[in-house]
């Protein structure tokens, strides 16, 4: 079962937005996922996820509002 947690950071100034999703994905349970609620491509920090593990998607619903889910890389290892 996915446990999911939400953030919303569009109306935080940078590198507000950043910090917030780092410290969310700091706590997060093995099986969890993030949500967030952000108001663009946060470019950056997909480099961030992808050097820590983190597996993502973005979807983008509006000009300014962008959903992203984070979660862990699966396994591929036999």
């Amino acid at each position: 079962m996915t446990l999911l947690t939400e953030i919303d950071v569009r109306e935080l100034p940078p590198p507000e937005p950043m910090t917030a999703i780092l410290s969310a994905l700091s706590t997060l349970p093995q099986q969890g996922m993030l949500r967030v609620h952000h108001s663009r491509q946060p470019y950056p920090l997909y480099a961030k996820l992808e050097a820590a593990g983190w597996a993502y998607e973005c979807e983008q619903l509006s000009d300014h509002y962008f959903l992203i889910s984070i979660y862990r890389q699966l396994d591929s290892s036999p």
